[in-house]
């Protein structure tokens, strides 16, 4: 009891020190819960807005003027009066300007103190606010509109956020990741759930431990990582870095290089401007529109690779599957040499609209191998091509500009 009266007093003191106009609590009866709300304006922002509390949820929303908003909901769920109140009052509350920032905190007395209570936090910042930092032991967190950096985390809870300004932070121990849009750089993490950005700019971290990966458009590099769950990434100005332990992969338009792993799924890969490097556990991998060198293996699945875009950069590839067939879409004009080959082949095993010496040879077990050697316009890098028990079809293509 006396550990409760002495929280009481230090929540009446921090109000009685924080330096705003405007301010008013009062308690209400709302569904058979206490409330209490305190509603505080500022009439001017600051540098940095810190939200620190240790339970409840938050939401921050720009205003297009000068000022700060600011309304903090507390509710007790116990019933008796006297008792909701000691619930309440175990939640130290406190807005004050420490230097160039403006700091709200929400502070458990004591272990246990505030069990059975909830939160909400409401703030309008000036949506030209350069520094917001927001961090809840348990509760979700909104943010929208603001033009500066801003960092957000919960140990407990899910994250939306968007028209961020300049840089954002996300953490969660346990929750989904939802972001609009980002002009800046954006990392973005969570212990278990899902994460998803519509647009990103110079550059994106995704990394989950339980859930999908989900990125729209990116201005730079992106790299995303799952322990579980499927990626996909519609373009990227920079280069392309994904990684998942059980899931496909769907990659669209990429500038730059893109390198793709997962330990049993698909890849897919719409355009790479500086070439591929792509490994399934189990799983087919399609290439189209690869400008760069191509490193592609499947243990189980066809490999189906289109080099028609090709052309200076390309340099040696290697594409290999265990169980599985592999198609080669192969411009005329870029310059190549071919060696194929078909572990244990079933009949004629490889095709080509190429001129190839093909030979049919024994390993030293004994075992059949089929191969294929040439080169095209001339000869350059070498393009391996290996499959176990499948076939291989290189097919041409006439119409290019290289």
């Amino acid at each position: 009891m006396r550990l409760v009266r002495i929280a009481a007093a230090l929540a009446l003191l921090a109000f009685r020190a924080t330096p705003v106009g405007g301010q008013e609590s009062r308690y209400d009866r709302r569904a058979g819960r206490l409330v209490h709300e305190i509603t505080g304006t500022l009439p001017a922002g600051a540098p940095r807005v810190e939200v620190l509390t240790d339970l409840g949820s938050i939401r921050v929303h720009a205003t297009p003027g000068p000022g700060v908003r600011y309304r903090i909901r507390v509710t007790a769920a116990n019933g008796d009066e006297d008792a909701a109140r000691r619930q309440i009052d175990a939640l130290l509350l406190s807005v004050s300007r420490q230097g160039e920032s403006l700091v709200i905190r929400g502070q458990a007395a004591g272990a246990g103190l505030s069990r059975g209570l909830s939160a909400d936090f409401d703030l309008s910042l000036p949506a030209a606010t350069p520094d917001l930092q927001v961090s809840t032991g348990a509760g979700d967190i909104e943010v929208a509109g603001l033009g500066g950096s801003v960092v957000l985390s919960t140990r407990g809870g899910g994250v939306l956020a968007d028209d961020v300004g300049g840089t954002l932070r996300v953490e969660t121990d346990g929750g989904n990741i939802e972001v609009g849009s980002v002009r800046g750089e954006a990392r973005l993490s969570t212990a278990g759930g899902a994460v998803r950005l519509s647009s990103g700019g110079s550059g994106v971290v995704a990394q989950t431990s339980g859930g999908d990966v989900r990125i729209g458009s990116a201005a730079g590099a992106v790299r995303a990582q799952t322990a579980g769950g499927s990626i996909s990434i519609d373009s990227a100005g920079g280069e392309v870095s994904v990684v998942t332990n059980g899931g496909n992969i769907e990659i669209g338009r990429v500038a730059g290089r893109v390198t793709a792993s997962t330990a049993g799924g698909s890849i897919r890969v719409a355009s790479a401007g500086r070439g591929a490097r792509c490994e399934t556990g189990a799983g087919p991998i399609d290439l189209r529109s690869v400008e760069g060198p191509i490193h592609a293996v499947t243990s189980a699945g066809s490999i189906d690779a289109d080099l028609s875009a090709a052309g200076a950069g390309f340099a040696e590839s290697d594409l290999q599957t265990w169980m599985g067939d592999v198609t080669i879409l192969l411009p005329e004009s870029l310059p190549v040499t071919i060696r194929a080959l078909v572990d244990n082949p079933l009949g004629q095993s490889i095709r080509s609209d190429f001129p190839l010496t093909i030979s049919r040879e024994s390993e030293a077990t004994g075992r059949p191998i089929e191969v294929a050697e040439g080169t095209v316009a001339g000869g350059g890098s070498l393009l391996k091509v290996r499959t176990l028990a499948g076939k291989i079809w290189i097919q041409k293509v006439k119409n290019t500009t290289h």
